[in-house]
């Protein structure tokens, strides 16, 4: 030992009273904060109740150890709290309270866990805290009812040498049982503990050989205790973290997979609404088309014969009424069933319903339509068809209902990657900031959401610029 103390303090190497007193603090505050640092990881990890939770044991074990370690190197002499009502002896109990506390519970954790019975977090905390209370009351108000570890003239006593020969017994059989654990587990935590348990036992031995705070032993023993409780953080703290934050990315990944399963099931559901809403209305335009379209017919075919069956002068005029009644039923069924599902969009295509709704609409509304197409002029997806068609059959009628439009220019490209669709008005425009803060009952056929939705149930994208008495213009952009 003396070999070994002359190695660092010789004639080129010395260390101060205030250097030791500095890389105590140091060594010590970092056990303080491994010690509470399990006990947090404890408390947020442990089951909130369980009658064997070894982990809510240790975290309380070194809670205790944590508090004694934090009141040792307080009051450690050199320190501002150090007064002469303190003496060395006291420090010296507070630091055997602790190594006693964290001995004894780690052997029983390790070696014995079928002994720890917990049946309510809270009691034991609170127990626990007590106990650490107790012991640090007797320590500053009765310490003669303790025996004397420490004499600042002779050294550490018979009594002090034997209490660290017991902390490194108990310490030996927690290195046993977590050995025998390892060799049975190969678990790289468990082999962790095994050299934290045993470089804490080289620090104990360490701390019989010296006989003044300020020997150079004690400073070693700290610094293996420091080695040793950073494996201790290793073992039992760090592996917990990184589990923790792997849980926390599994449950952020598993999250964004939900949100993505979430946003294609309601584009999904979007998408089927609209192809729901659109065999409904071929439905009914067929229903009208052939069902009263043609009883109508009929009628009116009927009302001719009678009308050519009656001679000369005597048709009554209810007759001619009649017809002229069944005539205009004709055309309003034939308009209605057209403005649900044109058949031509079916049988000819997209362009040639388009363009059999805007010569309509010219006449109806006294409008300017110019239609220019480029590229490919083959019929497009029946789905891609289907939502272009709603969405101009949208925006011409704001165009004429709403704009007071004289001219519209309606632009479709048909490239290669996509297909762009281009309607722009010169009416008096909008501001779509104010129509977004509208109610829904006070948005007034504007449409907006229900062209963006078709648009993006074909996975295309929609754009709307419009200026206040300069014009509006859609843009419409679906990827092929």
């Amino acid at each position: 030992m003396g070999a070994f103390r002359s190695f660092f303090t010789g004639d080129n190497i010395t260390i101060s009273g205030t250097q030791l007193l500095i890389i105590h603090i140091l060594l010590e505050l970092f056990s303080v904060f491994v010690s509470i640092s399990i006990f947090i990881l404890a408390m947020m990890t442990s089951a909130s109740r369980g009658s064997r939770d070894v982990n809510f044991f240790i975290g309380l074990v070194f809670l205790a150890v944590g508090l004694f370690d934090l009141l040792h190197v307080l009051l450690y002499i050199g320190m501002p709290f150090y007064t002469d009502e303190f003496t060395g002896n006291q420090v010296t109990w507070l630091w055997i309270f602790s190594r006693l506390t964290e001995s004894i519970g780690i052997a029983i954790a390790v070696a014995l866990p079928s002994l720890v019975v917990i049946w309510r977090r809270l009691h034991a905390l609170l127990f626990t805290v007590l106990s650490v209370s107790i012991a640090s009351a007797i320590l500053f108000f009765r310490q003669d009812w303790l025996p004397l570890l420490l004499d600042n003239e002779l050294g550490i006593t018979a009594t002090k040498i034997s209490l660290e020969y017991i902390i490194c017994f108990f310490m030996l059989v927690a290195f046993i049982a977590s050995l025998i654990k390892y060799r049975n587990s190969r678990e790289l935590e468990i082999l962790q503990l095994c050299m934290a348990i045993f470089i804490i036992i080289i620090g104990e031995l360490y701390f019989i050989f010296y006989d003044k705070v300020y020997d150079f032993e004690n400073l070693v023993g700290h610094i293996y205790k420091f080695i040793g409780y950073m494996y201790l953080f290793r073992s039992l703290f760090y592996p917990k973290i990184q589990h923790i934050l792997s849980d926390k990315e599994e449950a952020e990944t598993k999250w964004r997979e939900a949100e993505h399963m979430l946003f294609e099931a309601e584009e999904n559901m979007s998408k089927l609404v609209l192809q729901a809403h659109e065999e409904e209305r071929k439905r009914v335009s067929r229903e009208l088309h052939d069902g009263i379209g043609q009883s109508l017919y009929t009628i009116l075919m009927k009302l001719n014969m009678a009308e050519h069956e009656i001679p000369g002068d005597e048709k009554p005029p209810s007759l001619q009424k009649a017809r002229i009644m069944t005539t205009e039923a004709m055309k309003e069924v034939k308009d209605i069933a057209h403005s649900l599902r044109p058949s031509s969009l079916d049988d000819f295509g997209f362009l040639p319903a388009l363009k059999i709704y805007t010569d309509r609409l010219e006449k109806v509304h006294n409008l300017q339509i110019n239609l220019h197409t480029s590229g490919d002029k083959n019929r497009m997806d029946p789905e891609v068809e289907t939502a272009l068609y709603r969405i101009c059959q949208e925006a011409l009628m704001n165009c004429a209902k709403y704009a007071n439009s004289k001219s519209i220019e309606i632009t479709l490209a048909n490239t290669p990657d996509e297909i762009r669709l281009i309607i722009q008005d010169d009416g008096i425009g909008f501001s779509i900031e104010d129509y977004l803060k509208q109610g829904g009952a006070e948005r007034k056929g504007i449409g907006l959401f229900s062209m963006k939705e078709r648009a993006e149930a074909c996975g295309g994208s929609f754009e709307v610029i419009s200026e206040e008495n300069v014009g509006t213009t859609v843009r419409i952009a679906i990827p092929k």
